[in-house]
């Protein structure tokens, strides 16, 4: 395997001939192909809350959705479609895309252990990242936290790409969010726009978690139309209010 190995992580090209992943990979996996001057960038997390499935777990589809189903006791057991929902998005996209960076990290669910801990410098050719790890079809997050993770003029590149894209009845909004691995990169001076995007699944965590087929279909759609597409640099950096007081203060001295 022809591999750049990182400080925690590792660099697969698309011409990579292994069907697994060494097991020393111990906080993120990155993968890219197509060496140009940018990549857009994609993110997702490997673990899910759900740690272990039931031995006769099954996925069923039923009128649009999918959903995780135990024979044994004949009851709904959770999907883990977060985040599977975005590394199944991730790697179509990784398939399809002729210029894209994806990275994978750990610990998502347990405080972003994989994206606190990544080697930066794998963002330093990044144009953006999406991430395709919001709850439902209609929401994106390019705030988490009261903390900002995109210029505005990103976010107008995403709203005008929604509406390129002419879905019926599958309009994304941005709205604020909760945290995410993007938060977690925006904070460690990622440099760039970041976003998290819709990736169809309801009650996360729970037993009762379901996909709806729709609008995985239309996050695939966007991130592929996006990425495709737009091949400008965003940049953004995060600075705290006591930065940005230092910043102003320093312009007053003699």
């Amino acid at each position: 395997m022809s591999a750049n190995k990182y400080k925690k992580g590792i660099n697969l090209t698309a011409n990579d001939k292994t069907n697994s992943i060494s097991p020393k990979i111990r906080f993120s996996t990155f993968f890219s192909r197509l060496m140009v001057n940018g990549f857009p960038t994609l993110a997702c997390h490997l673990d899910q809350v759900q740690e272990v499935h039931s031995d006769d777990f099954c996925v069923k589809e039923k009128n649009g959705t999918l959903y995780g189903w135990r024979e044994a006791n004949q009851q709904r057991e959770g999907l883990g479609a977060d985040d599977k929902n975005g590394i199944w998005l991730c790697l179509r996209c990784l398939e399809e895309c002729t210029c894209l960076k994806v990275f994978m990290a750990v610990g998502e669910e347990k405080g972003c252990i994989g994206s606190n801990r990544a080697d930066m410098s794998f963002f330093s050719d990044s144009l953006y990242v999406l991430e395709p790890d919001c709850k439902g079809g209609e929401e994106m997050h390019t705030n988490l936290k009261d903390i900002p993770c995109a210029s505005s003029e990103f976010e107008q590149a995403l709203l005008e790409a929604n509406c390129q894209l002419s879905i019926v009845n599958c309009q994304f909004t941005i709205t604020p969010g909760k945290g995410s691995d993007i938060f977690a990169l925006t904070l460690n001076g990622i440099g760039v726009s970041c976003a998290n995007i819709p990736a169809g699944y309801h009650n996360p965590h729970k037993d009762d978690e379901y996909t709806v087929i729709s609008e995985l279909e239309h996050a695939l759609a966007f991130v592929r139309h996006f990425v495709t597409n737009e091949h400008r640099r965003f940049p953004h950096i995060y600075k705290t209010e006591t930065q940005k007081a230092i910043e102003g203060q320093s312009l007053f001295i003699p």
